[in-house]
C-alpha cells in the first residue's frame, strides 16, 4: 500500500508518496506541480494525477492502492494575509468589545508612533457586548442576559455575518456563558459557524486569547469549504477514508476537526518541515540543527536544539497574537519567487512580495515582468533553463533578461549581468539575517549548528549562508526540494490539551494540579480515540509553562515524572531553573516560580520515516559556464555539472550537482561527500 503527502506552497504543491504498487518493489517518488490558487481543490487533484502517472497508473487505480493521504495546506494562512476570510462578529463581556483595537500597550517598536499595526478582524459595528460576568476564580456574579445574545443575533442576522467568536471574560476558568450562547446562535443562526475561545484558547490573557478565538471563527469557514471541496472531488475516484491534516504542532488531525478549527493550520505546510528536521537529526544523531527552506514564495526557518522539537505555547503570525501550541518556525519573504524592486536613492529590496505560480517570474513566459530571484539565477547559469522541474518546465532566458534589465539594471546603470549578482547577494544576506536571528540574536551559537537544506532554490544558496554564519556543514537530503511533504510521512495524530492554571511556588497543592491533570487526560483520550488511535500506541507528555513571578513571558519546562506529590514542588523548581539555564544560558535560582498553563501533548507513537536514495543517472562529464560569484570567485567560470548518479565520491568545487527538481552550488574550497543513504554532507576545507 502507498502513503502520500501533500504541501501546498504559495507557488508549487509538493507530492511525496512511498510503498509497493503492481511489482511489489517499495518505491518512493516525489513530484512538484504549481499551485492553483484559484481552485485550490482542482490544483490538489492535479497534482496526484501527476504522482498516479509517475506510479504508471490511473488515479482511481492508484487511489484504491493507497493507504493514506496527509495534506498540509496554507489556504488558511494566506486567506488571513490576504484578508479574505468570512465575515465575523465578536461576542464579549459588556464594556470590553475594544480589546482587539486597544491590543497591548507595548509594541515591537514603540518609540514609532506611525508603526502599522494589522488590521481588527471584526469592525466596532460588530463587536458585541452581552451582560453575565464571571470573576476571577470562575465563579458567576452577573448571569448571562440571554435576550442580549438573542438581540446580537438578529443584527449578525441583518448584516450577513458567516461567523461569531464568543469570547468572554475569565471564560478559561468557567464556559459555562459561553457554551450557552452557542447553544443559542445555533438556535438563532443554525447557519452560522460559531468558535468559542474556551474551546480554541482556553488561556489567561484577554487580548492574545480573543484575537485566537476571532481568527480561527474568521478563516474556518474556508478551510471547511476548502477540505469539502476535496472531499467531493476524491470520492469521485473511490476515496473514502479519512484525509489526515498536518497541524502547527507537528501532528495531524482529520477534516472533520479542522472543519472547526481552522487557526491550526496557519503553519501546516511548514510544520511537515519542522517534523523532518527532526527526523533527519535523529538519523544521523545531530542534536543541534537549523533547518532552511526556501521556495517560491517565502524562506522558513526552524531550529532544533537538543534532537526533538519543543512548542511555544504562543506566537505571532502577520501582526496577530496567537495563543495556541506551536512549533517555532520564522518566515521571510525570500522565495525564488520574490520580486526585486529599486526604490528612490538606489536601493534594491527583495519581497515580500512573490510572482507566485501564475503569472510566476518573467522566465516562467507565463506573463510575470517582474524580476525575480529565480530570473537572477538563471542570468547567472545556477539552474538551467533546459532542465527546470526535471525537464518538464522551459524558461525563458530572453523574458528574464528584459525584465531585471528594465526594473533593476537600467535604474542603477548596471549590466544585466551585474543585476542579477545584487539580487543573488541580497537574498542571500536576507537568509543568513534570518538564520542569525533564530540563533545568535536567541543566545544560540550557529558553530554548532548543522545546516539543513530544503526547498527547491535553497541549494543555491546553502554555501554562502553557511560561510556567513560559520557554520559547520549543510545536509543536503535528495527529498530536499518537498521536505515538509517528506516530512509529513513521518507525522503521527495529536492534540493539544491546554489549561490556564494558576500556582505561584508558595501555593503548591499536588492534589489540584493532579485533579487538572485528570481532566485533560480524559480529554486527550477521547480525541486519540476518534482518530482510531490504539490504546497502546498513546503517549501522553506534560509541559509546565512557567515564569518567575511576574515576569511577562513563560517557557515551555517538560515534566516527566507522572503524577505530583505534596514534595514535587523541589523537582519541578530544579527542573524549571535547568531549562531556564539551557534556553538562555542563566538562571536565577534564588528567584520564586509560578506555574501559569498546563499543556499536556496526546499523541501516537508510531510515526516513521524513510530516506530516498540518490538516483542512478550520471552526468557524462558535462561542464556549464557560470558567474563566479556564487563560487567565490570574480569572473565567469566554467564548472563540472555532476548528476546524482556521480555522488559515490567526494566532489571537490567549485562544481555544480543537478537533481531533479534543484541544483547545488559547491564554491571553491568547499567539498561534498555522501553522509548517509539519500544525503549529501557539504563542508569547508581547513585551509
Amino acid at each position: 500500500m502507498i502513503k502520500i503527502a501533500i504541501d501546498t506552497g504559495g507557488t508549487f504543491t509538493d507530492y511525496t508518496s512511498v510503498g509497493r504498487f503492481k511489482d511489489q518493489a517499495y518505491h518512493k517518488i516525489f513530484v512538484k506541480n504549481p499551485t492553483n490558487h484559484q481552485y485550490p481543490a482542482d490544483g490538489i487533484l492535479a497534482g496526484l494525477k501527476k504522482l498516479a502517472e509517475e506510479w504508471d497508473a490511473d488515479l482511481e487505480t492508484f487511489l484504491k492502492e493507497t493507504e493514506k493521504i496527509t495534506l498540509g495546506t496554507t489556504l488558511a494562512l494566506n486567506a488571513l494575509l490576504e484578508k479574505k476570510g468570512v465575515k465575523t462578529a465578536l461576542f464579549t463581556t459588556a464594556g470590553f468589545r475594544d480589546a482587539l483595537e486597544i491590543r497591548r500597550a507595548q509594541l515591537k517598536n514603540q518609540w514609532d508612533l506611525a508603526a502599522e499595526k494589522p488590521m481588527v478582524l471584526v469592525p466596532r459595528r460588530l463587536r458585541l457586548g452581552i451582560e453575565g460576568r464571571m470573576d476571577y476564580r470562575g465563579d458567576i456574579v452577573a448571569p448571562l442576559n440571554e435576550d442580549k445574545v438573542r438581540e446580537a443575533c438578529r443584527k449578525c442576522r441583518e448584516l450577513g455575518v458567516k461567523a461569531i467568536a464568543v469570547c468572554y471574560l475569565f471564560s478559561f476558568l468557567n464556559p459555562e456563558h459561553e457554551r450557552r450562547t452557542a447553544e443559542i446562535i445555533k438556535e438563532e443562526l443554525p447557519d452560522v459557524f460559531v468558535s468559542l475561545s474556551a474551546d480554541v484558547a482556553p488561556r489567561i490573557r484577554e487580548y492574545e486569547r480573543t484575537t485566537t478565538t476571532v481568527i480561527n471563527a474568521y478563516l474556518t469557514p474556508v478551510l471547511a469549504d476548502y477540505l469539502n471541496d476535496i472531499k467531493k472531488e476524491l470520492a469521485l475516484y473511490g476515496w473514502q477514508k479519512p484525509i489526515h491534516i498536518m497541524l502547527n504542532n507537528g501532528g495531524l488531525s482529520d477534516t472533520e476537526a479542522m472543519a472547526a478549527f481552522a487557526v491550526k493550520t496557519l503553519l501546516s505546510g511548514p510544520a511537515g518541515g519542522a517534523v523532518g528536521n527532526e527526523t533527519i537529526g535523529k538519523l544521523l544523531g545531530k542534536t543541534h540543527t537549523v533547518l532552511a527552506d526556501m521556495g517560491g514564495t517565502s524562506f522558513d526557518i526552524h531550529v532544533i536544539s537538543g534532537s526533538s522539537n519543543q512548542l511555544v505555547p504562543q506566537t505571532e503570525l502577520a501582526g496577530y497574537p496567537l495563543s495556541i501550541p506551536m512549533i517555532d518556525i520564522s518566515s521571510i519573504g525570500a522565495g525564488g519567487g520574490s520580486i526585486a524592486h529599486v526604490e528612490i536613492g538606489g536601493r534594491v529590496f527583495i519581497g515580500p512580495d512573490s510572482a507566485g505560480s501564475v503569472p510566476g517570474p518573467a522566465c516562467y513566459d507565463l506573463g510575470g515582468a517582474e524580476p525575480t530571484v529565480t530570473d537572477a539565477l538563471l542570468i547567472l547559469g545556477l539552474i538551467n533553463e533546459d532542465n527546470f522541474l526535471g525537464g518538464k518546465f522551459a524558461l525563458s532566458r530572453e523574458r528574464a533578461e528584459q525584465a531585471i534589465k528594465e526594473k533593476v539594471a537600467d535604474p542603477l546603470n548596471l549590466s544585466v549581468h551585474e543585476a542579477a549578482r545584487i539580487i543573488y547577494g541580497i537574498a542571500a544576506e536576507m537568509m543568513a539575517d534570518a538564520v542569525r536571528l533564530v540563533t545568535t540574536q536567541k543566545g544560540n551559537d550557529p558553530r554548532i549548528y548543522s545546516l539543513i537544506s530544503a526547498g527547491g532554490a535553497f541549494p543555491l544558496f546553502a554555501a554562502k549562508i553557511m560561510e556567513s554564519l560559520h557554520m559547520p556543514e549543510i545536509l543536503i537530503p535528495v527529498q530536499g526540494p518537498v521536505f515538509c511533504s517528506w516530512g509529513m510521512l513521518g507525522a503521527s495524530s495529536r492534540y493539544d490539551a491546554t489549561r490556564s492554571f494558576f500556582m505561584e511556588k508558595k501555593q503548591w497543592n499536588a492534589k489540584k494540579i493532579n485533579q487538572t491533570l485528570a481532566l485533560m487526560m480524559q480529554e486527550g483520550e477521547s480525541e486519540l480515540e476518534r482518530l482510531s488511535v490504539d490504546k497502546d500506541q498513546r503517549r501522553f507528555d506534560l509541559i509546565l509553562e512557567m515564569r518567575y513571578v511576574s515576569q511577562h513571558h513563560e517557557i515551555s519546562v517538560p515534566w516527566k515524572q507522572g503524577t505530583f506529590s505534596p514534595d514535587s514542588w523541589e523537582t519541578v523548581e530544579k527542573e524549571f531553573y535547568d531549562t531556564h539555564e539551557a534556553i538562555y544560558e542563566y538562571a536565577e535560582r534564588d528567584k520564586d516560580w509560578e506555574i501559569i498553563d498546563l499543556h499536556l501533548a496526546c499523541y501516537e507513537e508510531n510515526g516513521e520515516n524513510v530516506l530516498f536514495p540518490m538516483a542512478s543517472q550520471k552526468s557524462n562529464g558535462r561542464t556549464k559556464k557560470v558567474s563566479g560569484y556564487a563560487f567565490n570567485q570574480e569572473d565567469e567560470i566554467v564548472v563540472p555539472i555532476y548528476n546524482e548518479g556521480d555522488l559515490n565520491e567526494v566532489i571537490t568545487g567549485p562544481a555544480l550537482i543537478d537533481f531533479d527538481y534543484t541544483t547545488l552550488v559547491i564554491p571553491e574550497h568547499f567539498f561534498c561527500a555522501p553522509a548517509d543513504e539519500g544525503i549529501l554532507v557539504l563542508k569547508k576545507e581547513v585551509l
